[in-house]
């Protein structure tokens, strides 16, 4: 088992869909972990996917749960007037 495996795992069984790096906004599914764009990243946290208005995933901390669809549009509502 590597690392990788142990990570997915982990993540699998808490509920959560990917990772996320805040400070550049990058994010990664469960299938493509410790991706190509900026490698591993120490201060990756335990992320839920959310699609945007276009239906594109992003990942996102900004949940300790699962996210309804309510939630997700209030989330972007909220974006797009702080933005």
């Amino acid at each position: 088992m590597t690392a990788r495996d142990i990570l997915v795992d982990y993540l699998k069984s808490h509920g959560f869909d990917g990772l996320c790096h805040p400070p550049t906004e990058c994010g990664c599914d469960l299938s493509d972990l410790i991706g190509r764009s900026f490698g591993a990243q120490q201060d990756c946290l335990a992320a839920h996917r959310i699609s945007d208005d276009q239906g594109d995933p992003w990942y996102t901390i900004a949940f300790d749960h699962r996210p309804t669809e309510a939630e997700v549009r209030k989330y972007w509502e909220k974006a797009r007037t702080e933005g």
